[in-house]
């Protein structure tokens, strides 16, 4: 089963695009910091991830403000076919205040 979720901020968003059949398409970074446990010992983690918003969802990714805190749910997958840099696909965004 390919299901991500990650708490983060929304720190940049592109322009909304179309692709050819005319479905909307957004870009965006989220930034994730926190700590984990890993083998019984706490270990910091601080990252940006790629991530994209497909349809209907964009919708909620275009009206959120930059800085805003949301649980971000959705699968991972390559970019493109050629190049296998993992972006996170969202499909369901929870603000949180």
């Amino acid at each position: 089963m390919n299901h991500f979720t990650l708490t983060a901020f929304l720190v940049s968003k592109d322009a909304i695009r179309f692709t050819p059949a005319g479905i909307p398409v957004m870009h965006c970074q989220l930034e994730h910091s926190g700590e984990v446990s890993e083998v019984g010992t706490a270990r910091k983690i601080q990252m940006n991830v790629e991530a994209i918003a497909i349809g209907p969802i964009q919708k909620g990714l275009e009206q959120m403000d930059l800085g805003a805190k949301a649980v971000f749910e959705g699968f991972l997958a390559p970019k493109t076919l050629r190049n296998q840099r993992l972006v996170f696909h969202i499909t369901h965004i929870q603000l949180k205040n």
